[in-house]
Order: structure tokens, then sequence, then C-alpha cells
């Protein structure tokens, strides 16, 4: 099983191998793609057919890593246990109406490769099969809790493809336990071995039943939160509609941008106001002092006696 973070990887054939691509860390916003597959470098994939039947999610309590070892009493995400202080089990192909949808008020939003329109290309390879979830409902965790993915999934030879599987849910099946002896003894003995059984999920778990398990660890980034440029596509190739940016948003960039330009504008209009005024002023004052001097002064007439005046 491989987690990945590109949508490209995980609708390829595998043939190329995934390599570090899954080991990474998802940042919150981030989309979970989950594949099973077998083995690529065997050849056996077209000889073969794999279906994810359930898939869990977990987290441990007190530093506890949820691991698979039936041999231990340990069964990853499977089960209830004391040592685990969330579990969710998003998808169950069966039993889809019995799924955990959300954590809190955020959705896990998870789907089966087969439910999903885009992944045709990974659902015509036949031994393969794959999921994705967001990554958001993890991030509500404090910090140091670690989450786990536990899937269950079948491999069956094409000669059985068409045999499928049971369509209720082993989780759902009813199992009793007959005890013999004193009734108080055997009372006491049936709650301990209760409490030591494997859960029902386990029961059909083996090779002769054709259904495995794997437990991955998911890794995430708290650092950061997935962005994506307007305009621009992922190095996947897709955009995720769940990740464009909605259009009432307005980058800061854009914000500072207008305000200085605003700023500008009104500094320029007041210095352009001060010009006009001081030019004014100057005109005015050129104007009073070509009044005094350009016209010439007129002596004042007098009154001379002529003598031709009678």
């Amino acid at each position: 099983m491989y987690l990945l973070s590109k949508k490209s990887l995980w609708l390829s054939d595998g043939s190329m191998g995934f390599g570090q691509e899954s080991d990474v860390a998802f940042a919150e916003g981030d989309i979970i793609y989950g594949r099973v597959m077998v083995d690529p470098v065997q050849n056996l994939g077209d000889s073969f057919y794999c279906s994810i039947e359930k898939v869990f999610l977990c987290t441990g309590a007190d530093g506890y890593v949820p691991k698979y070892s039936p041999t231990n009493a340990e069964y990853g995400c499977l089960a209830d246990s004391p040592s685990l202080l969330y579990r969710f089990k998003i998808v169950d192909k069966a039993q889809p109406e019995t799924q955990a949808t959300s954590f809190g008020n955020v959705l896990f939003n998870a789907r089966l490769a087969v439910d999903d329109p885009e992944a045709v290309l990974l659902v015509n390879q036949p031994g393969s099969d794959g999921f994705k979830v967001d990554s958001t409902a993890l991030f509500q965790v404090a910090l140091g809790r670690e989450w786990y993915i536990h899937t269950i999934y079948t491999v069956r030879s094409r000669d059985n493809a068409n045999r499928g599987i049971g369509k209720r849910s082993v989780e759902y099946q009813h199992h009793s336990l007959v005890s013999s002896g004193k009734p108080g003894a055997g009372t006491k003995g049936r709650k301990k071995r209760e409490m030591r059984s494997p859960p029902p999920l386990a029961w059909e778990i083996g090779a002769e039943n054709k259904r495995g398990t794997n437990i991955q660890h998911v890794a995430l980034d708290r650092t950061s939160k997935r962005q994506i440029p307007r305009g621009r596509v992922p190095p996947d190739g897709v955009l995720p509609r769940e990740l464009n940016p909605p259009s009432s948003e307005v980058s800061l960039v854009t914000v500072v941008g207008g305000v200085a330009v605003g700023l500008l504008t009104l500094c320029l209009a007041a210095i352009t106001v001060t010009m006009c005024k001081s030019k004014k002023g100057a005109r005015r004052k050129d104007a009073l002092k070509g009044s005094g001097s350009s016209k010439p002064m007129m002596p004042p007439q007098s009154h001379r006696n002529d003598s031709s005046e009678v």
C-alpha cells in the first residue's frame, strides 16, 4: 500500500515504481491518495484482481503506535481499544451507510476509486485499487498525535473473479461463545476470552481467505497549507476543485498595490493644485506692478495769464 500526494501518480500503472513519492508529508488541504496493488515486479498484476473493502483511520493515545500483530493481540485500527484515542471507518464498500463522514465539523470526503469518475485509469488496472481522503480533518488533533491508515482488501485470481465477495460486512456477523462448567467461572472465563479474542474483522484475514490488510503511517506537515496560485496548475497536472481559491478572495499584494496607487494619485493631485495656486499668485503680482509704471505721469495743469485773454 502506498500513500501519495500526486493524482497523476495515483492513476499511473505503477510500472516505474513510486520511489520517494510515497514518503511524503501532507500539508493541510492536501488530498491523500491511497493505493493498494499487486507487486508489478512479479508480473502478476494482470492475473489478479485487487479490491479495497474497508479503510480505517486511527491515532494512538499516550504515544501508542497502532500496528497489526494478531499474535500479540494488536489489531491496528480494526477494533476499538483503550490504546486508541480516535478511530474512524471512512470507507466500507459493502456497507457505505456505516462510514464515518467527518471528524468534528470537517468532512473526510473519502471515496473509493471505483466511485470516482476521474479515476477510470486506476479502476481499469486489475491488479490495483485505490481511495482518496482529505487531510484537513487530521489536523484537528494536538501536535504530536500521529495518524495511521489501515486497509482491508481482497486479491482474487481471474478464475475466481466472478465469484465476488460477501455482501454483508463481517463486522455485523453475530457469533456466540458457549461455555461449560460452573456458571460463575464460565462467565468470568468468557469475558476474559472475549477481551483477548480477535475482532470479527480479523477472522477472515489471511491467504486462505484471499483477504489481506496493511497499515501505513500518515506524515503531516503542520508548517504550511497547500496554496495554488491563481491560473497555475500544480505539479501533478490536476487542479482539484476543492483547492480552487474563491473568486471573492483578494490577495494581499493586490490590496497593498491598490492603496499605494491611491496614495500616489492623491499626492499628485495635491502637488498640481499647489502649483496652480502659486502660478495664479505670481500673475496677480505682475499685473499690479505693471499698472503703476506703464502709464506716464501727467503734470497738473496750471492757469497762466495770457495777454490775449481779456
